[in-house]
């Protein structure tokens, strides 16, 4: 079967069982974000980095948790609020996506957040 196209800002549903630490999300079907550069996506890469992402929302006075957590809502296919966990960076198998195309993709607007989040956590 062919790997489906993959590009940065899409979520997918992937399969993180089995988690190694139970600090890890875990889960069979869990959204994730592709944060990995689309060189390496288009090129057939064998893994993708993506960041997992949660149901468990939370808001904190400025609204999300941020840099921690950026808010998603329910955006596109999402049945309910969703969050990404950006301290939660992995590589994972592309044999970890399921399904055959995203489950959503992110705007401009909540990349940039996912990105600023990202450059402080990583102390650009």
């Amino acid at each position: 079967m062919a790997l489906p196209k993959l590009q940065r800002g899409q979520l997918w549903e992937v399969d993180f069982e089995p988690q190694t630490h139970k600090q890890e999300p875990g889960k069979r079907s869990r959204p994730a974000l592709i944060i990995q550069t689309n060189i390496l996506n288009d090129a057939g890469h064998a893994t993708t980095i993506v960041i997992p992402c949660t149901t468990q929302t939370y808001r904190d006075g400025q609204g999300d948790g941020f840099p921690l957590r950026v808010a998603l809502g329910k955006l596109g296919k999402l049945p309910h609020d969703t969050d990404v966990l950006v301290d939660q960076i992995r590589t994972i198998s592309n044999q970890r996506l399921m399904g055959s195309k995203p489950i959503a993709e992110l705007s401009r607007t909540h990349m940039k957040r996912v990105e600023d989040a990202l450059k402080i956590l990583i102390a650009l």
